[in-house]
């Protein structure tokens, strides 16, 4: 009896020191901004758009300043993204990661303050964990809530669209390049599944 109430408050304390060693609390809110004019969007909001693929009607406006439709909107959120956690882990400490992650820090960012590269490594990683891993899990696993910079956010993921056609012929070139500066490594081989 004794033994059984010691472990069960030291299993107790040892959830409440790993809650307390977080780097933060998962998001609660994504503060987007619009050039001089910010809103806050509930996660719980997203969630519920990413389940259902209903939009609650406090994102109802958002969705059409932003050009998308609730099913869009939800396809976007919540789509696999097949990547192991260890490959995920590999890319994201890469030359080209870190190139890729401190661009996306530049419109996601902390609410408080901080290094934009390492909350979305914690979000990246913390999300690998679910199988598979989506956005929607991503947005729930950063380390507190998010400010994003949606006019910068739709550039970049238009150029990304629009560079995606040509992904074959950048992992071929970038393999080219990166044996000149770190010999021996093949990003196609080292980063991304077979």
């Amino acid at each position: 009896m004794v033994g059984a109430t010691l472990g069960r408050g030291l299993a107790g304390a040892v959830v409440a020191w790993g809650l307390w060693a977080l780097p933060g609390w998962a998001a609660e809110q994504i503060i987007v901004r619009f050039g001089p004019i910010s809103t806050p969007i509930a996660v719980s909001d997203l969630q519920a758009l990413a389940t259902t693929g209903q939009a609650p009607e406090r994102l109802t406006s958002l969705l059409g300043l932003a050009g998308m439709k609730p099913a869009e909107a939800q396809k976007f959120l919540s789509t696999p993204v097949p990547v192991p956690a260890a490959t995920l882990d590999k890319v994201v400490n890469s030359f080209v990661g870190n190139v890729i992650l401190t661009q996306v820090a530049t419109f996601v960012q902390p609410a408080s303050g901080g290094d934009g590269v390492v909350a979305i490594k914690t979000g990246l990683s913390q999300a690998a964990q679910s199988n598979p891993m989506t956005l929607m899990g991503l947005i729930q696993n950063y380390p507190g809530d998010m400010s994003v910079d949606a006019q910068k956010a739709m550039a970049i993921y238009k150029q990304i669209q629009a560079d995606a056609q040509n992904l074959p012929q950048v992992i071929s070139a970038v393999d080219e390049i990166l044996p000149l500066v770190m010999p021996g490594f093949k990003f196609s081989a080292g980063c991304l599944p077979r």
